[in-house]
């Protein structure tokens, strides 16, 4: 059967296959083994990784606060690259204790550059309390990104906002210093969340169905992660169709582009992906969400592996940064698009049906 036959296939059909070839036994401990390993294995991991990184960029910026130099600018940049790799990776594992403190929100919201403007030009005290408390478009990783890139002008231009003669400069630098104390905080929390010894949120997954456990069934915890999972392939798919304008006519949108100003975001895309594989494969390749699939399907199980290289082959094709490369080899950007609605539409149908996940909408539908 190729792969546009099994395209055409209803869901029902597609489930009743699934669920012909895998007794109850056999899936219910494999789901078992799976949400354990995640748990323990993939999302913790992650998440303590987050934890230390933003405990190293909240430093960086005291100290750029402290001393505001063209070494310590660059620390504290090199500091936010390194966040955005455990946080990228986590879109697509973003399921329980990060959604009940809105930890995206917090973290990685679109920034309004005008708002953060006036605040800076404002005499609002910059503690890290009053910056907790304003709006997600004023703080997180692309408030800082604002503050602390500047892709056209370069980091000469960046210094001289932040050593600005009058409280100009000294503002900026106590916005960065407050947002990276906050940021950590909300780290913090979320990583603590999992936790075996605090909120141990693990057990919460890998007892999935059973008593005392937040999902009642196995298939209410595989339904959020398979839903999770489809929706961080649809986000990325949009950071490119956006600034490609495939909604807007197909004129190039640079504006759209979500990092653009430290030009991160071929990087943000590629640490998306390594979330998406190790959900799909697990930790060592050799676990994850596929062994539960391939059980029953192991053609299907192949199918989303080549589509999940497809995805890396195309992104890292991309020649950087992507600013350029949207006006200047626009067609290598399409490709990495197509390459992520591939592996989102197989997703969403054959993979979907194979598990007897009930798809919901996300937060992207109607975009």
């Amino acid at each position: 059967m190729n792969r546009l036959s099994r395209r055409l296939l209803s869901v029902p059909l597609l489930l009743s296959l699934a669920l012909t070839g895998c007794g109850d036994s056999q899936g219910t401990t494999l789901r078992s083994a799976f949400l354990g390993e995640l748990g323990e294995k993939t999302i913790l991991p992650t998440y303590r990784d987050f934890d230390t990184r933003t405990g190293t960029l909240a430093t960086a910026l005291t100290e750029l606060e402290r001393t505001p130099t063209e070494a310590t600018l660059a620390t504290a940049q090199a500091a936010w690259r390194a966040v955005r790799e455990p946080w990228g990776i986590q879109e697509a594992l973003h399921i329980g204790p990060s959604e009940e403190l809105h930890t995206g929100a917090a973290v990685d919201q679109v920034p309004s550059t005008s708002g953060i403007d006036t605040l800076l030009a404002g005499t609002a005290p910059l503690t890290e309390q009053n910056v907790a408390e304003l709006g997600a478009n004023r703080k997180g990783m692309m408030a800082m990104e604002y503050v602390l890139f500047d892709s056209q002008a370069g980091n000469a231009a960046v210094l001289e906002r932040l050593t600005a003669q009058g409280d100009a400069g000294a503002r900026r630098r106590a916005y960065l210093r407050a947002l990276g104390a906050v940021l950590h905080t909300n780290a913090v929390e979320v990583h603590t969340a999992w936790e075996p010894d605090q909120g141990n949120y693990v057990a919460q997954l890998a007892n999935a169905g059973t008593s005392g456990s937040k999902y009642a069934t196995q298939k209410e915890a595989v339904d959020e992660i398979v839903n999770r999972l489809i929706g961080s392939v649809e986000v990325a798919e949009l950071k490119l169709s956006k600034p490609l304008g495939f909604e807007t006519g197909g004129t190039v949108r640079p504006e759209e582009e979500e990092a653009r100003r430290s030009d991160n975001s071929l990087a943000d895309l590629t640490h998306a992906l390594v979330g998406m594989e190790r959900l799909w494969t697990g930790p060592e390749g050799n676990g994850g969400l596929a062994r539960v699939v391939a059980a029953t399907n192991k053609n299907l199980d192949t199918t989303v592996r080549e589509e999940l290289a497809a995805v890396r082959s195309a992104l890292e094709s991309i020649p950087p940064p992507l600013r350029t490369a949207l006006l200047q080899n626009r067609e290598s950007v399409e490709a990495a698009r197509a390459a992520l609605s591939n592996l989102r539409a197989t997703l969403a149908s054959e993979v979907v049906a194979n598990l007897g996940v009930t798809l919901k909408f996300n937060d992207n539908d109607g975009d």
